[in-house]
């Protein structure tokens, strides 16, 4: 049945486009995240779980 279906699938440059987009994006996510200038950004986002809640929200 899969043969069949690709058989008739004769856009062979669809999944190579769809990889190559993929592999770019990851790739500049991938580079933005470990960017040193991002570090204060993510050492201020692991903090906040630890900080404590401001006082009108506290039950």
């Amino acid at each position: 049945m899969k043969q069949a279906a690709l058989s008739h699938f004769n856009l062979p440059w669809l999944p190579i486009t769809g990889l190559i987009i993929f592999v770019v994006c990851f790739t500049l996510y991938t580079y933005w995240t470990y960017k040193k200038e991002n570090k204060g950004v993510y050492e201020e986002a692991s903090m906040l779980p630890l900080e404590e809640a401001p006082r009108e929200r506290r039950n």
